[in-house]
């Protein structure tokens, strides 16, 4: 059984897109395991409501921050919030992503394909950019981007402007890793996960279709993903670096 607390306790580290699904539920855990967790969120919900007040393990805690958007500039003052607490931090989670809309490529228009590739790129390109400073550039320290297996399938036919955003996470992953000295840098890469982001865009006959094609026969669960990302992040993964780890049932 791993102690992630002994990793964790009286660590700081950022997820972006932590208000809800993977995001969240990633920050409830390092929370628990008493690391200080500054998680970003576009809209409030019954959930962060509800665990503002909540009193995690270890005097851990996560500290909700409103991100008006993905630019340069609302990151910059993020940045600067977080430094008048904290000089370093041992961990970024880039969570943060959005397909907007499934579209074949045909019908798809150029502002669908910045639009993905702003929200699942540049969001990691710049919180990276930004918050490198604040590391501590020792093994201890980790950057876990979300990708998707959308990255490697090209997004089965109506998602390919999606796919594409996050294949160039995963390449700029592997650059990272190469570049970056002192830090490690991952990427988890899930399937279909049973998140908001499924329900909002995902047909129940699209899910059927997944399903069939996955060996274990169902969609996947939020802390199967979340669970992959704090092992990265723990030293427990000290010399796995520059890795996509698919989290996708079997499916390939």
């Amino acid at each position: 059984m791993f102690n992630y607390s002994k990793f964790f306790f009286n660590k700081v580290g950022i997820v972006t897109g932590g208000g809800s699904g993977i995001g969240l539920d990633t920050s409830i855990k390092l929370a628990n395991f008493g690391a200080k967790v500054y998680a970003t969120y576009r809209k409030e919900n019954k959930e962060i409501k509800k665990i503002k007040n909540f009193n995690f393990k270890k005097n851990g805690k996560i500290i909700f921050i409103k991100l008006k958007s993905i630019e340069e500039k609302n990151i910059k003052e993020l940045l600067i919030k977080i430094r008048k607490k904290d000089k370093l931090v041992q961990f970024l989670v880039n969570n943060i992503g959005n397909a907007i809309n499934r579209s074949k490529f045909i019908k798809s228009n150029e502002n669908l394909w910045k639009s993905n590739f702003e929200i699942n790129l540049f969001s990691n390109l710049r919180f990276t950019k930004h918050f490198l400073n604040l590391f501590t550039h020792k093994k201890t320290s980790s950057i876990v981007n979300v990708g998707s297996i959308a990255g490697k399938t090209g997004g089965y036919g109506d998602s390919t402007h999606y796919a594409a955003s996050k294949a160039a996470v995963h390449a700029l992953t592997k650059g990272l890793a190469r570049e970056i000295k002192g830090v490690r840098v991952n990427c988890v890469a899930p399937s279909v996960i049973d998140t908001p982001f499924q329900k909002r865009l995902s047909s129940k006959t699209r899910l059927r279709n997944i399903i069939k094609k996955t060996p274990l026969q169902r969609i996947g669960k939020v802390d199967e993903v979340s669970n992959t990302i704090v092992f990265l992040v723990s030293n427990y993964s000290s010399y796995v670096n520059g890795e996509v780890i698919f989290v996708s049932g079997g499916r390939n």
